[in-house]
């Protein structure tokens, strides 16, 4: 679930919802350009950028009230003519906390009045002017791949009155820094509000070349051919794999590489263990607190690169097979859809809008499942149970005894043959009722895409 940012006032007593802000970055377009807010919205913190959790946090364990911070925050050099600037340097990105699924995200624009770059010769080339309320934006003086140090100020995380005075750890990105004041703090108790308030972030950035488009692509190690898709065959232990030990054996499989001064260079691959067990709990696979899981028969493993000489990405989705793991697939078999039907879940509710078409095939499960007083067929997609439902109708239909013999219609003036239906004779039909021009409903009888209908009255 994702949430909005919330900025934040210090004379707050109620936590508020904002609409919804895009990622924008700070460029140096004039020299008087003052950075994008939005407007400020009442919480629980003193602090002047709030990531808001509110309700995400509702156990008790330190295990589990784990924020994985991560960082989309990049930093482009200028690209310069001889001394003339042809495209200005900029600034963007977004500081994004993940607990318990619910992830939200501080943004460029947002945060611009609390962010300070300084460069290793202790230069400031970006900061908040608070006086004149603008930007001191410097930043067309940076040089490509040269590191810089971003730091935020007041940032705070709201956790919602369920969290007041629990204890939440954080996972930060490699090399940053939160601290509340001078302490460094890799985890905090909450105050009566659930609120971590007034604190740091810093973390360094190395600025990007705007002038290198060259794309990030992975390489398989074994055959030494590029991939947009990876395969990956391991065995359990016990029925059992382990995160780190998975990931790092990815690694040995495959490369990140850019072209880049007349070679191919090594990319960072950005993708970590909380990255992992992020991807599989989104596949419902639960990860233990030391990174071991029951390996099902096959699962995905995401891994991403980030280049850094100009920040280009790649991703490369990898599907693990695991020969001895746990047989996820479900036995099903082709249907052919006889009546437009829609999607229904456990509940037999509907889902979405979405709808299968007649006379279309869909994969379902080997046999029907009673919900309520209706009999459903499940969907399979690629092996896999969707807990998505059918009704049963649609497809294999419903035997009804005719009370009146009966013509076989094509359309409402128009018969499909010279067929007579007898009364008491038992026919099938699918699906609910077609009303015609004629205002009457009709049946669709036949297991073919014949136009062969009998009025719904015969039954």
């Amino acid at each position: 679930m994702k949430k909005n940012l919330r900025i934040v006032s210090a004379a707050a007593a109620a936590l508020l919802a904002v609409a919804p802000v895009a990622a924008s970055a700070v460029s140096v377009n004039a020299a008087d350009s003052t950075a994008t807010t939005t407007a400020n919205t009442s919480a629980t913190t003193n602090s002047n950028v709030s990531l808001n959790l509110n309700g995400a946090g509702n156990t008790a364990t330190n295990a589990q009230n784990t924020v994985n911070v991560s960082s989309s925050f990049s930093l482009n050099a200028p690209v310069k003519e001889g001394n003339t600037v042809t495209a200005n340097a900029t600034f963007g990105g977004e500081l994004t906390a993940n607990l318990n699924g619910t992830s939200v995200s501080l943004n460029v624009a947002n945060a611009a009045k609390q962010a300070t770059i300084v460069g290793s010769d202790n230069k400031v080339v970006y900061s908040w002017d608070a006086t004149n309320n603008k930007a001191q934006n410097d930043l067309n003086t940076v040089t490509a791949s040269q590191t810089y140090t971003l730091t935020l100020k007041g940032v705070g995380f709201s956790f919602g009155n369920s969290m007041a005075g629990k204890t939440v750890s954080f996972n930060l990105p490699k090399g940053a820094t939160l601290k509340q004041g001078d302490k460094t703090v890799t985890e905090l108790k909450l105050d009566q509000f659930g609120n971590a308030t007034d604190l740091t972030y810093t973390q360094s950035l190395t600025a990007y070349d705007q002038s290198n488009t060259n794309a990030v692509f992975f390489i398989n190690k074994n055959s030494g051919t590029t991939e947009t898709k990876g395969l990956y065959m391991d065995l359990a232990q016990n029925g059992k794999m382990n995160v780190t030990n998975l990931l790092n054996k990815l690694e040995d499989q495959y490369n990140a590489v850019q072209y880049s001064d007349k070679k191919f260079n090594p990319v960072n691959i950005t993708t970590d263990a909380e990255a992992v067990k992020a991807e599989l709990k989104k596949q419902n696979i639960t990860v233990d607190n030391a990174g071991n899981f029951e390996a099902p028969d096959t699962f995905t493993v995401t891994l991403n690169a980030k280049s850094n000489v100009n920040g280009k990405t790649a991703s490369l989705p990898v599907t693990v097979s695991v020969p001895n793991g746990k047989k996820t697939t479900v036995a099903s078999q082709e249907k052919t859809i006889m009546h437009n039907a829609y999607y229904y879940d456990k509940d037999a509710k509907r889902v979405g809008t979405d709808k299968v078409t007649r006379y279309n095939k869909v994969t379902v499960a080997t046999s029907t499942t009673k919900i309520g007083d209706k009999t459903y067929y499940e969907v399979i997609e690629n092996g896999k149970a969707t807990g998505k439902y059918i009704n049963a109708d649609n497809i294999d239909g419903t035997k009804r005894t005719l009370k009146h013999n009966a013509y076989v219609y094509a359309t409402s003036k128009k018969r499909a043959n010279k067929v007579v239906l007898k009364k008491g004779e038992e026919v099938t039909t699918y699906g609910g009722t077609y009303t015609f021009k004629n205002g009457k409903q009709y049946y669709k009888i036949g297991n073919d895409t014949k136009k062969t209908y009998v009025k719904a009255s015969n039954f």
